[in-house]
């Protein structure tokens, strides 16, 4: 059966047979040693702010490095062409994007085979909940999806892999044990929910808000948070997760929710929000007097029904303190390339691809823009002043190409104002600030309102 494609939306899812099945998807790696990035691949984007987890073997990630090609500035003409932009040509099954594909089925079918042998020092009750997760692992390795969403899955499996260590080591208290043991089948049900789903772009995005919140699960491991703090965060996540799962409506938006229609934007922006307040109330980097009012507000947020007077009253609270706990910490210590590289990176996973692809179509190259963008993936640093952008085309095949950051920041900040960047964004909001602080400072290149905001932060 053929799968549809789907994509994150923000305007602001027999083990033994699972693990066979994806080793025959993605076949044969071929890599090259690269520097450690999220999920295993080529990329070191910041996807969340918990401990990565075991990496496959050859170096610290087990992924390849694709070549850099060299990045031509694209601002003296307003619509590139193949010689303005560094191509590496469609899939072949040779060219740096396809590699990276390849490293992002290896890693889901790695770690599939991880959760596999992790069955056996579980709790029984929890066989079937890993079942589903390998299942949900097995079916994102199609071909046709879109690796964003891949990397959404991915993203959830790895921190429920870790919540099953805890589970299962001695040391571990039985209060924390039955937290964990508790959350676990809610984080599995809701991605295997968002997988499911088939209205797109619905799943890429029902993934992402699994993803955030199951940073939660991080929280009650770590056992230094305040017990105040945790149980609020442990209740917004249980709250959210079953949301997802249900197909509930929270908050006092989404009629198509509502009425039993599937989920629609207001819903989602509302979902993805709390999963935001839930992550950076969790982030370790987040003050104490932050995290307390946080974790609050996001419970609040979690639990607020549709036709509740003060919903909208909770939302304005929720972003304010979501707002404020993020842009305490200030900017990030990071130069211009890398800022650049985050924030692309996070926009790419937040906002719908049809709105990257019209406020983008005066970089990306015109082969890009008659085939049609289904999926802008990843970003990597080429040097200071430009990316190298991979993305999926509508006919299934990769490409990346180089564009010039002193373009592309200015231009994701028309796509995504700042007023909707913490919300959409949470702690990846910061690397888009600095973005436009570094690029204004170096290159004389003003950002809209990002810049602005970046002034009074």
């Amino acid at each position: 059966m053929t799968r549809t494609t789907r994509r994150h939306i923000l305007p602001l899812t027999g083990a033994s047979a699972v693990v066979t099945a994806l080793a025959l998807t993605v076949g044969p790696a071929t890599a090259t040693p690269g520097p450690a990035g999220v999920a295993g691949l080529p990329f070191s984007i910041r996807a969340d702010s918990s401990t990565p987890g075991p990496q496959p073997s050859s170096d610290a990630s087990g992924s390849s490095t694709p070549p850099s090609p060299s990045a031509t500035d694209t601002s003296s003409s307003p619509s590139p062409t193949p010689d303005d932009t560094a191509s590496s040509g469609s899939d072949d099954g040779g060219t740096p994007a396809t590699a990276a594909v390849k490293q992002q089925q290896a890693e889901a079918g790695n770690l599939a085979t991880e959760l596999d042998d992790k069955k056996a020092d579980v709790p029984e009750d929890l066989v079937p909940s890993v079942d589903q997760l390998t299942g949900v692992l097995e079916a994102v390795n199609d071909t046709q999806t879109p690796p964003q969403e891949r990397d959404g899955a991915v993203r959830s499996a790895r921190q429920v892999d870790s919540a099953l260590d805890a589970i299962a080591n001695p040391g571990t208290p039985a209060a924390v044990r039955d937290r964990l043991t508790a959350l676990v089948p809610q984080v599995s049900a809701a991605l295997h929910t968002a997988n499911e789903s088939q209205t797109p772009p619905e799943s890429g995005a029902l993934g992402l808000i699994v993803a955030r919140t199951a940073s939660v699960l991080r929280v009650v491991e770590d056992q230094d948070t305040p017990p105040d703090v945790e149980a609020s965060l442990v209740d917004g996540a249980e709250n959210l997760l079953s949301a997802v799962q249900n197909g509930a409506p929270i908050g006092n938006e989404g009629a198509n929710a509502a009425a039993g229609r599937g989920e629609d934007d207001g819903q989602l922006e509302w979902k993805m929000l709390v999963s935001n307040g839930l992550e950076t109330a969790g982030d370790p980097n987040t003050s104490e007097d932050e995290r307390k009012g946080l974790a609050k507000s996001a419970h609040e947020g979690s639990e607020t029904q549709p036709g509740d007077p003060e919903a909208q009253q909770k939302k304005l609270r929720l972003k304010k303190d979501l707002r404020e706990a993020i842009s305490e910490q200030g900017l990030p210590d990071e130069p211009l390339g890398r800022a650049a590289e985050l924030c692309t990176n996070s926009v790419f996973e937040s906002v719908l691809d049809t709105t990257l692809a019209d406020d983008l179509q005066t970089l990306t190259p015109e082969t890009w823009n008659s085939e049609g963008i289904r999926d802008f993936w990843k970003s990597r640093e080429a040097a200071n002043d430009s990316l190298d952008v991979i993305a999926q085309l509508q006919d299934d095949t990769y490409d990346n190409t180089a564009l010039a950051i002193k373009r592309m920041i200015p231009q994701l900040a028309d796509s995504l104002p700042a007023d909707d960047l913490y919300s959409s964004l949470g702690m990846g909001a910061r690397d888009c600030l600095q973005a436009a602080s570094r690029l204004d400072n170096e290159m004389g290149v003003q950002s809209g309102s990002w810049l602005s905001e970046a002034q009074r932060v």
